[in-house]
């Protein structure tokens, strides 16, 4: 776009001669004008962007708040879109964004790609009516990829009735990507969607464990909300349950799964849908623990429908999280001891024709025997599944300490 338009509001003169630089380099003839608000004040009530394409805020406006300002610019009809130059943490990112701003930049750390993605989406904003539902959708109440114009879309792995999950292609590096996208809801519904969203986003992003997926970006882009986080290219442990794993290979898989719990858990995380679909591997085989969806007892709720169908969490419900009862870290310890069972039997302990009888067996059931040939791994297996939270493991460091006895001819991993 060679006669680009962008309207600069900022009071750091220096601030503002980097923006110039970056302006000027991905789009050498666009018309830049800056405005001081430390200096020349408010702008007018008059002020009606018309000049302009892009409108670039700074969230320093002459000691005045923000959102006020987005506030004021928003009440001119089709005003431009508004990109938030922000120093603050996710709040301000919500706060904007409600006050009606179209995407938001962190000043520290910003990156010339990641200012030309901001305004790029933006500017998308004026492409609303041309763009398409993703993966052939007719009904057009789904989330929009073209909306993510960072973002080149791949396929579409699941589309749920909160958010969709998508691969895709970052133009800016060719990496690949999975985008969880917030589908667009009724105005009741939104505020509270976007706020569990957001609240994912901040669960993850305060974990730095290597087996804990990696978080890029938390975007607004358009009426939309994202998560950009990497692509485990080499599939779920689900999988490779089903293909078979040598026992050794299935406690040292269990042992790495426990160690990134324990990283959750030290800062007070329980991930509360621990299963091996949430269990994902990389392209260099490492694992990595996804999906810290939150508001699960809702999503539990409304997955079993009036016929009973089973949509897979009940099989690694703990017995108090199946009755509604509170949940903390023996809850994950028990989702980790059906994973157990699971991978060295290949078969879940518990199973039904209904949701509900699967919830009573794990509440009421036996605890499940394993073959003669695994025996070893039974009194680790009945501390994880016992019934009583309080005769489980009672932190993931006690499990970690468990010396598994050695098999015949070999040693304990």
């Amino acid at each position: 776009m060679s006669d680009l338009r962008i309207f600069v509001i900022e009071e750091n003169a220096e601030f503002r001669r980097l923006l110039s630089h970056h302006l000027s380099t991905r789009w050498p003839a666009a018309v830049v004008q800056s405005y001081d608000p430390s200096v020349s004040g408010p702008l007018p009530q008059s002020f009606s962007g018309a000049g302009s394409d892009v409108v670039l805020l700074g969230d320093a406006v002459g000691r005045g708040d923000v959102l006020e300002w987005i506030r004021q610019l928003r009440r001119t009809p089709r005003f431009p879109p508004i990109v938030v130059l922000g120093s603050g943490g996710e709040q301000q990112i919500v706060d904007t964004v409600r006050a009606g701003a179209d995407n938001y930049v962190q000043r520290s750390g910003m990156t010339h790609a990641r200012l030309v993605e901001a305004i790029e989406r933006a500017l998308a904003l004026r492409q609303r009516n041309a763009e398409l539902p993703v993966s052939g959708s007719g009904s057009g109440s789904g989330p929009r990829l073209a909306g993510l114009p960072g973002y080149e879309h791949v396929r579409t792995l699941s589309d749920g009735e909160v958010a969709s999950v998508h691969l895709a292609r970052q133009r800016a590096s060719g990496r690949m990507v999975v985008l969880k996208v917030l589908r667009q809801m009724p105005d009741s519904a939104s505020e509270k969607h976007f706020d569990r969203f957001l609240q994912e986003y901040e669960l993850i992003a305060r974990i730095q464990h290597a087996n804990v997926i990696r978080i890029y970006e938390l975007g607004i882009a358009d009426d939309q909300a994202f998560i950009a986080m990497e692509y485990c290219s080499r599939g779920s442990l689900k999988r490779r349950i089903a293909e078979g794993m040598g026992e050794d290979d299935v406690w040292r898989t269990i042992r790495t799964i426990a160690g990134a719990l324990q990283a959750l858990h030290a800062v007070g995380i329980c991930h509360r849908d621990l299963k091996p679909t949430n269990i994902m591997f990389r392209e260099d085989d490492s694992l990595a623990i996804i999906d810290f969806g939150l508001a699960k007892q809702a999503a539990f709720k409304g997955g079993i429908t009036g016929t009973g169908a089973i949509f897979g969490t009940p099989y690694y419900m703990s017995p108090e999280q199946g009755q509604g009862n509170p949940v903390g870290q023996r809850s994950d310890i028990y989702s980790l001891g059906i994973i157990l069972y699971e991978a060295l039997t290949g078969r879940k302990p518990y199973d039904g024709p209904a949701a509900m009888s699967v919830i009573i067996q794990h509440r009421d059931a036996p605890l499940p025997r394993l073959p003669p040939e695994l025996v070893r791994y039974q009194p680790v297996l009945d501390r994880m599944l016992a019934k009583n939270p309080a005769d489980r493991f009672q932190g993931i460091d006690e499990f970690l300490a468990w010396q598994l006895p050695t098999a015949a001819g070999r040693l304990a991993i």
